[in-house]
């Protein structure tokens, strides 16, 4: 008897894993409000210098106050970081100076001096009252504090996975097959009867014992070594291949899709919309995603998702800032296409891991993801001095683990691998002689990753 004959016994499908992946799933819809809250807390008001203190006592209106405080950049817009040294009385006058007071301009034939925020900045509060950058001034100099907070708190999603995963552990039923793979028999059979029991299958349950399971896994156990640990990820030529290309994926998928999510004000329209297009994108990008897997397989589907979304993100730096529409739907594409890749990852890892390793596996993808996530914000950085060099690296990253996809192994149509030697032989284009219906067995994994995306 395979095993996959044993969980029907125990009810397949039944009432246990609905009502397991839906209890896991009211969880995981509220990670996105957090994951993303920085656009809306952390948004950056229009701003510029506050005014001169002697100032304070004259009659001018904030037009013209700000006329005379703080010149204008290239765009005709008040300068952000600068204002005059002194306040500019002459750009009152009709038959002045001229009003653009940019760096460059001249008062008399001399230089005119410019100076920094020294009095602090005032913000426009028109769309949001309050934000933690008008709160805590993090404009100008202290502009980078703003991506490393997203940086930190990503920071904090990993640490609180690695800790609250394997606490976790302690909640829901393991999976059996783990279980008796982990020398833990007994607990396997008890976990089995009560999901039949659950399930309403009591006397299939009744049936499971210690024996059955043992017929059902005669050639996983015998391959069985004892503990595994993050070091057998690496530590076989194909298990080890596999590892990097799927590091490779995760880190890429996760660090382009938060460069894209976590900077919705460059498009310069309301973000509230963006956020809401953002995030209606998804439903269809999964959908098509998830189709596209079970008709031409899981690494095509992979890597064309990765491939699509770094090109148009590339595709975006050539339009001009002016043409926001335009800019706008090739963003939309590309954050579907990572949406639709994380789809992907999640199922296609959980295929090509074996069974005894695989928790270990998810986790370790995931951490990358995590590493990915924190290091987008710190890219926006690069702005500062290259402007497009951001867009080009968010571009460039997909591409590349599009492209080391390509050499991950199909899993459509296959059986799970149980056993790093199950990998080994696929790999090698062996026959690992699992029976085929051992490939519809992917409710007894979906918890374990449900809990590693959390």
């Amino acid at each position: 008897m395979p095993f996959g004959d044993l969980l029907e016994q125990a009810g397949g499908t039944g009432r246990f894993q609905i009502v397991h992946v839906t209890l896991l799933c009211i969880p995981v819809l509220m990670m996105a409000s957090h994951n993303l809250l920085q656009n809306f807390v952390a948004a950056v008001p229009p701003h510029f210098c506050s005014a001169h203190t002697n100032l304070s006592q004259t009659q001018l209106s904030p037009e013209e106050t700000l006329l005379v405080t703080v010149p204008l950049d290239q765009k005709g817009k008040p300068e952000r970081c600068q204002r005059y040294v002194a306040p500019q009385w002459n750009l009152l006058t009709k038959n002045g100076t001229s009003s653009s007071g940019e760096a460059g301009d001249t008062k008399d034939g001399l230089d005119v001096d410019l100076q920094g925020c020294t009095d602090g900045w005032s913000y426009n509060k028109a769309e949001m009252s309050s934000t933690i950058i008008s709160e805590w001034h993090l404009v100008c100099d202290q502009r980078s504090l703003k991506q490393m907070g997203q940086t930190i708190y990503m920071g904090g999603v990993l640490v609180g996975a690695l800790v609250f995963g394997s606490l976790s552990d302690r909640w829901f039923l393991e999976s059996s097959r783990w279980l008796a793979l982990s020398n833990k028999p007994e607990q396997a059979i008890k976990n089995l009867k009560s999901v039949a029991k659950f399930n309403g299958w009591h006397e299939e349950g009744d049936k499971i014992n210690i024996n059955l399971l043992q017929e059902a896994m005669k050639k996983e156990l015998s391959s069985v070594k004892g503990s595994y640990s993050l070091l057998d990820l690496f530590r076989t030529p194909t298990m080890r291949n596999m590892t990097v290309c799927l590091s490779a994926v995760w880190l890429s998928t996760s660090f382009a899709y938060y460069g894209l999510a976590m900077d919705l004000q460059k498009f310069g329209v309301d973000f509230y919309l963006i956020q809401v297009i953002f995030g209606a994108v998804d439903i269809p990008a999964k959908v098509i995603i998830t189709v596209t897997m079970c008709i031409i397989g899981r690494r095509p589907s992979q890597c064309g998702a990765l491939i699509i979304a770094g090109i148009t993100i590339l595709i975006n730096l050539l339009v001009p800032y002016d043409k926001q529409m335009t800019r706008t739907c090739l963003a939309v594409m590309g954050k579907g296409c990572l949406a639709a890749s994380f789809n992907c990852c999640y199922l296609y890892s959980g295929e090509l891991y074996p069974t005894i390793i695989r928790q270990n596996g998810m986790g370790w993808v995931s951490m990358m993801a995590r590493v990915g996530a924190m290091v987008a914000p710190m890219v926006l950085l690069t702005a500062d001095h290259i402007p497009w060099l951001p867009g080009l690296i968010y571009g460039g990253a997909p591409i590349l683990s599009g492209v080391a996809a390509i050499f991950l192994p199909e899993t459509l149509g296959s059986p799970l691998p149980d056993t790093i030697q199950d990998v080994e032989d696929r790999g090698s284009g062996r026959s690992s002689k699992m029976p085929p219906k051992e490939t519809i067995i992917l409710q007894n994994t979906e918890a374990n990753l449900l809990k590693q995306a959390a």
